[in-house]
């Protein structure tokens, strides 16, 4: 009896983790399709000073932060982003994020933020802070 019971839970949460990640997926997808929406892992914001993976919504005023998985608060990118150079991932940092990564360091009146873009990102994200720079 307690046999059948433990094959039922791990079954049903065998079906719960392919549906989500089904879903997990399908937003991927929708957010990638998005296009003010950019991929980015950011250090520096809000005083965390660990790599911290989400998405960058871009809006008329102002850029937006919101982690990957969607826990925790949306938070603002400060105002003033000056980039200030680019950069490869150290050695201690590829085991946070992607080798492949290309680090923006930017410095604004809350502090210094480095954000973490994908190659196929950077000139969208150089765009995005140099048109905020001239507004």
């Amino acid at each position: 009896m307690i046999e059948a019971v433990l094959w039922g839970l791990l079954g049903g949460g065998g079906v719960a983790l392919v549906f989500q990640a089904k879903l997990r997926r399908s937003k991927a997808r929708s957010a990638a399709a998005d296009l003010d929406v950019i991929t980015v892992a950011v250090k520096g914001l809000a005083g965390k000073q660990r790599w911290r993976h989400g998405r960058v919504r871009t809006t008329a005023e102002h850029l937006t932060w919101q982690p990957w998985w969607r826990v925790g608060s949306v938070l603002p990118l400060p105002a003033e982003l000056h980039p200030v150079g680019q950069r490869r991932p150290r050695a201690a940092e590829m085991w946070a994020m992607n080798p492949q990564v290309v680090i923006i360091e930017c410095q604004s009146s809350a502090g210094d933020l480095s954000l973490g873009v994908m190659p196929w990102d950077v000139e969208q994200v150089q765009g995005l802070l140099h048109r905020r720079r001239a507004q």
